[in-house]
């Protein structure tokens, strides 16, 4: 859980699709100008007490690019796994779901989800344990994102899978190991896509629930991408066979 998030965009973001799990929101009396006008407008209109001061908030790092503006939350809406089934229901979508197992760089979940976010994916689903959960570096990094979608945490993964294989979904391991290429599958078929940990990769128990494997063709000497670089190549490429077949 959060307690604030920083930057213009994901505080925008936040008061455009969360407004009730913000608390306060503090403005750099120094800084305050363009898009933090709007976010002071859009604060008072909803409610929300706000500061304007000179001095940086109690417990706010003063290395951290704030932009001038910090909101403080009082929790993160966790969706569940049903949100995530309504989303691609009331888009009448091709489902298209990210699953991460065991992510734990901030950074990494904060770039997958901002991915998942444009290329039109339906939820995320993480763990509880042994994984980086929704935190203040994860928000800053997705943009803003991790309010745009519903994002679940979950206890089991493999309980998690079975429910949306019930729900007619294919699931797909993003691995270097794999024998075939994202490019060598059908895509437009209802999908849950699973990524790993930034050194074991897919844990052995979950590479066992998938239905496909795939990997991210190379040709240079290094034997696999960055974990958010390769979700974000298998979702666009999701999203270019979906938009063009």
């Amino acid at each position: 859980m959060t307690s604030f998030i920083y930057g213009i965009n994901p505080v925008l973001e936040a008061l455009k699709n969360n407004p009730q799990s913000i608390e306060k929101i503090w403005f750099d009396k120094n800084r305050l100008s363009g898009k933090k006008y709007q976010i002071l407008e859009k604060a008072k209109k909803l409610g929300i007490p706000v500061k304007i001061s000179e001095k940086l908030p109690p417990k706010i790092p003063a290395h951290l690019n704030t932009q001038g503006v910090v909101a403080y939350l009082l929790t993160f809406n966790y969706a569940d796994l049903e949100d995530i089934v309504a989303n691609w229901e009331k888009r009448s979508e091709v489902p298209l779901v990210v699953m991460l197992d065991e992510v734990e760089d901030p950074h990494n979940v904060g770039a997958i989800i901002r991915s998942a976010d444009a290329s039109g994916v339906h939820g995320v689903v993480i763990p509880k344990v042994r994984a980086c959960e929704v935190t203040e570096t994860v928000a800053k990094v997705s943009a803003g994102a991790v309010f745009n979608l519903p994002i679940a945490k979950v206890t089991n993964l493999k309980h998690a899978l079975q429910f949306f294989k019930e729900k007619g979904l294919w699931v797909l391991g993003l691995t270097h190991k794999a024998e075939k290429s994202i490019y060598q599958l059908d895509l437009k078929i209802p999908l849950v896509l699973i990524v790993g940990n930034e050194g074991k990769g897919i844990r052995p128990g979950i590479l066992t629930q998938c239905d496909f494997l795939a990997k991210i063709p190379m040709k240079g000497k290094v034997e696999s991408l960055n974990v958010s670089v390769a979700a974000a190549i298998a979702l666009f490429e999701t999203q270019r066979q979906r938009s063009i077949f």
